[in-house]
């Protein structure tokens, strides 16, 4: 096949189930004739690999790799290597999309050279397996991102998880920084979003998994919220956000939050003490954050 326009990136561990939906899915795509579909097998015990070779004997557009066990950003990084498309996307075994989804983004890209990044809205499923038009048929809750600022983009992730992005940003600003074993695709967005735009695409083109036991599930959330603030904490002092009024007590505020909900909700002032003293940090002066700090995660009162 000539070079295709967009590579889709699927990275496999213990993912059987989900392997076989998983890539009707991407051959039901309209622009499957301009696309490659990747597939890194990180050395799973279970049987994707057969699934996988027995598609390929009918869509040449799908190439497959095992390797030894290695984590996910390994994985990811290994495959920009080797891919071909102009334009890639991480489309997650567990995941689904509109049979629109890759026509749209990346004609969306074509038309706006500047834009490095484009994501869209997506359904919500709590049942494995469940595609595009089932979500749709049963009306299902819609996660609507808000328009990219670099502003926003620094208080939350706001991609989702089926952004699609352009190949060469890699060769300018390197690939997924593996110290990160959970939002290293965060850290890379930031990197990317401190020169170039983002588009977002206001209508659901996807469906999100949402499981509490993956590794940015609920099942993980301190772990999750961790690895987000070293990130966010990391880029507020850089100058694309540096100097955006109120952006440290913006992200002060949101880390704040994250761990008041920590002590509420979960009843775990341990994790929660991180959050407010980075929070104190950013903010020195909001004596809300340093009466919580003392009196509930130094005192201990409930």
């Amino acid at each position: 096949m000539s070079e295709p326009l967009l590579t889709a990136i699927v990275s496999s561990y213990s993912a059987e189930r989900f392997m076989r939906s998983c890539l009707e899915d991407l051959v039901a795509q309209t622009l499957l004739q301009h696309m490659e579909i990747l597939v890194i097998d990180s050395g799973s015990p279970q049987g994707e690999g057969a699934i996988c070779q027995e598609f390929a004997r009918t869509y040449p557009q799908i190439r497959y790799l095992r390797t030894e066990r290695e984590p996910l950003y390994v994985a990811w990084n290994r495959a920009i290597g080797m891919a071909r498309g102009k334009y890639l996307t991480s489309a997650n075994t567990d995941d689904r999309h509109h049979p629109e989804f890759a026509q749209t983004m990346v004609n969306l890209l074509e038309a706006q050279p500047d834009v490095a990044l484009a994501y869209a809205d997506q359904l919500v499923s709590h049942t494995e397996n469940e595609s595009f038009a089932e979500c749709t048929q049963r009306q299902a809750r819609v996660r609507r991102w808000p328009d990219f600022t670099p502003e926003d983009l620094l208080l939350r992730c706001i991609t989702g998880s089926q952004p699609v992005w352009r190949r060469s940003m890699h060769e300018k600003l390197g690939v997924f920084d593996t110290r990160y074993k959970i939002v290293a695709d965060y850290d890379m967005w930031l990197r990317t979003a401190a020169a170039h735009p983002f588009l977002h695409v206001a209508q659901p083109l996807g469906v999100f998994f949402d499981s509490p036991s993956t590794i940015s599930g609920a099942g993980n959330q301190v772990n999750v919220n961790l690895e987000t603030m070293a990130v966010q904490t990391t880029y507020v002092g850089e100058p694309r956000w540096r100097d955006i009024p109120q952006m440290r007590q913006r992200l002060a505020a949101e880390l704040f939050g994250r761990g008041y909900q920590h002590i509420e909700r979960d009843k775990n002032v341990k994790a929660a003490q991180p959050f407010i003293r980075q929070a104190l940090k950013l903010d020195p002066t909001n004596l809300r954050y340093l009466k919580t700090y003392v009196l509930r995660c130094v005192v201990g009162l409930q």
